[in-house]
């Protein structure tokens, strides 16, 4: 695994994530998995900072249920994605209310304060370049309007902690992550680290990359992440461009409600919303 503290900008890494995404048919397996019931929680946050008519575009759909469920619960929205591959069935979906393009998200094909509500799952660990793809979306986002961020906090160590309680009860723990009862440890103490740089001797944001596994053998776990997501750091950004804060993380179920409102930042998974 290699950390580089500064982001892949280059076209190489850039072109072959996006070749990957393009032909990978692996890898949309694995997103049809993603069905109604695995994005609720999802959708269901997005549509409780939604105001009411919203225009909301919600970037890397992957297959395009997100943004169905979106369009379905009264708004207007797009649905976009890096890869035409992964779209090609959503585009059944299509309504006047409900389109779906094909963009990368650190070029966005949109004008200053087109939406009301940018939002995404699971696509922040997945960006060489978290700065620039946060800058477009907040370029994209009207003022007032509302920016929501989920996917797996990266940098907690809750997660790397959950995969040594796996295998301690014979159970696997996360490809490429926690493999080994002595991987997930290692990765316990590297995420504590983290934790307390971020979180206590940092002011600024500090965006760590890792060059992401793009083989068929290691699709899940998220192995093909190029970012060490944390909350710490997108809440430092957002705040330094004058955003305002809603919402550290938000928990489902009574663990993660607990775990949300007392310790956000160290919360498994990443759900903010930030306001312009």
């Amino acid at each position: 695994m290699i950390e580089t503290p500064m982001p892949e900008t280059s076209p190489s890494i850039r072109q072959r994530m996006r070749e990957f995404y393009e032909t990978s048919e692996t890898y949309k397996t694995l997103l049809d998995a993603h069905d109604e019931a695995y994005l609720r929680h999802y959708v269901a946050l997005v549509t409780r900072y939604a105001p009411p008519r919203s225009k909301i575009l919600d970037l890397g759909c992957g297959n395009g249920i997100s943004a169905r469920l979106l369009n379905q619960s009264d708004f207007d929205v797009i649905g976009t994605d890096i890869s035409p591959l992964f779209l090609e069935d959503a585009r059944t979906w299509e309504n006047p209310r409900l389109r779906y393009q094909v963009c990368d998200v650190m070029e966005l094909p949109f004008e200053n304060d087109s939406f009301n509500v940018i939002c995404s799952n699971e696509l922040v660990e997945h960006l060489p370049d978290v700065e620039t793809a946060l800058t477009e979306m907040m370029r994209v986002v009207c003022k007032g309007g509302r920016i929501v961020i989920s996917g797996p906090n990266l940098c907690s160590p809750l997660i790397p902690l959950l995969d040594w309680f796996s295998l301690m009860s014979g159970k696997s723990g996360r490809p490429v992550w926690g493999e080994t009862k002595l991987q997930a440890l290692q990765q316990f103490a590297r995420n504590c680290r983290l934790y307390v740089q971020k979180r206590f001797l940092r002011k600024t944001p500090h965006f760590i990359y890792r060059e992401p596994d793009l083989q068929a053998d290691a699709i899940g776990g998220d192995a093909d992440s190029a970012y060490y997501a944390s909350p710490i750091d997108l809440a430092q950004f957002f705040r330094s461009h004058g955003f305002t804060i809603i919402k550290k993380a938000v928990g489902f179920g009574i663990k993660g409600r607990i775990i949300a409102g007392a310790f956000p930042y160290l919360s498994p998974y990443i759900t903010m919303v930030v306001a312009k």
